[in-house]
């Protein structure tokens, strides 16, 4: 059961991606998104971004904030607060306006936090192709 924060419950969630569906392909919403299924694709939405303890996406993850109670393993970019959970694990990149991993979390990856216009954040490719630049 993912814990629920004040601003979880002020979210309306608007789809839900079921504990037992298998999806394949990107998922573009304007509202919040819960992941309690499979997800490989990338998954973008103007809301929030909820992955249930059950869920797992593979593939890049947009959101206005995003939490991590299942598996995440791709590139994160958050305008507002993610939040990796307890049962949550996350592997990948993140570029978030603040981070919260609580104990027993999984995080591997790099993070970039509250940088000046963070909605405008570059892809993680293109920050990818600018680090290894820097390191050549």
């Amino acid at each position: 059961m993912l814990k629920k924060s004040n601003e979880q419950a002020n979210t309306k969630i608007s789809s839900i991606i079921g504990a037992d569906m298998v999806i394949e392909g990107d998922i573009t919403a304007k509202d919040a998104v819960r992941v309690e299924g499979n997800v490989t694709g990338n998954v973008e939405t103007d809301g929030a971004l909820v992955i249930s303890a059950t869920g797992k996406v593979k593939g890049n993850v947009r959101g206005s904030s995003i939490v991590i109670g299942g598996v995440l393993e791709g590139d994160l970019i958050s305008t507002g607060k993610t939040d990796v959970i307890s049962t949550g694990r996350m592997i990948g990149n993140m570029h978030t306006k603040s981070l919260i991993v609580d104990e027993n979390a999984v995080f591997q990856g790099q993070c970039i936090m509250n940088v000046d216009g963070v909605p405008g954040l570059p892809a993680p490719e293109e920050v990818k192709q600018i680090e290894d630049k820097k390191h050549k």
